[in-house]
């Protein structure tokens, strides 16, 4: 299979994550295209060779931003694996968690919410409910609910995702964007008290772990900001707000002047 398929297409599968870099997202854009091209050509269009580094290149293209490539991909690729791998086997779960986040990111809150509840019924039914890919699906679901102001659809969700998150990765990152996620849930009920400590341990927890967070999704650091000084405005403390938003811009600068 490798003499096969060739170096290119080994290399592609196998490279690290997307750092976030202009250059070497480009660079990687060109050789999954090959890795694509040679999936077709070797072992057929409908092939798991073929779609494995279709569904990597389609996720690359939303993460860069090209949503009408990455949409089209997405629908191309779900398409097969749903009728050549099944509705619930992990390619095509992860393909359709992929697809959420791409909606989630334009705004297509619709869209990526019924993407999140395919593959987070799929991911119950055929992984269970404590598995991070479930709760990983949970947040997302959770996250879609709370941008369409579906609070109480929301809540649930996120309060399951940070109770096995606490259980089974109580030190990742995940587990405090599940209290960021719950606190917001709960502040949009206007249950203030209850949601400030967890929307602020979110945070701080995201902060402590960004280094650990990919690149792509560190807009979770920016929703918890967001979430914060949107909390203290909707409890009338227009002050805390001033103060949090004040907070969030000096560590954005200290941010810009470190890396220039």
């Amino acid at each position: 299979m490798a003499v096969s398929l060739g170096k290119a297409w080994w290399q592609w599968l196998h490279c690290p994550g997307n750092t976030g870099t202009t250059r070497l997202t480009r660079s990687r854009g060109t050789k999954g295209r090959e890795a694509v091209e040679i999936g077709r050509r070797v072992m057929g269009a409908e092939n798991l060779y073929t779609l494995m580094p279709m569904s990597r290149l389609a996720k690359l293209y939303a993460e860069e931003g090209n949503y009408a490539r990455a949409e089209a991909l997405f629908d191309q690729t779900l398409e097969i694996q749903r009728r050549v791998l099944g509705r619930e086997h992990p390619h095509t779960l992860l393909m359709l968690t992929n697809a959420g986040i791409a909606y989630q990111r334009q705004g297509k809150y619709s869209l990526s919410e019924s993407f999140a509840e395919q593959a987070l019924a799929g991911r119950r039914r055929a992984l269970g409910g404590q598995r991070p890919d479930t709760t990983d699906s949970e947040a997302y679901l959770a996250l879609a609910y709370i941008s369409e102001g579906k609070f109480t659809q929301s809540e649930p969700v996120a309060r399951e995702a940070l109770e096995t998150e606490k259980k089974t990765r109580p030190n990742n990152w995940q587990r405090f964007r599940a209290a960021s996620l719950l606190g917001a849930s709960l502040a949009g009920e206007k249950n203030y008290a209850e949601g400030e400590p967890l929307l602020l341990e979110g945070y701080q927890g995201m902060l402590v772990h960004k280094e650990s967070i990919a690149v792509p999704d560190r807009y979770n650091l920016d929703l918890a900001q967001r979430w914060i000084v949107q909390l203290y405005q909707a409890w009338g403390k227009p002050e805390k707000a001033a103060e949090w938003k004040k907070k969030f811009a000096d560590n954005k600068k200290k941010d810009t002047n470190r890396i220039f």
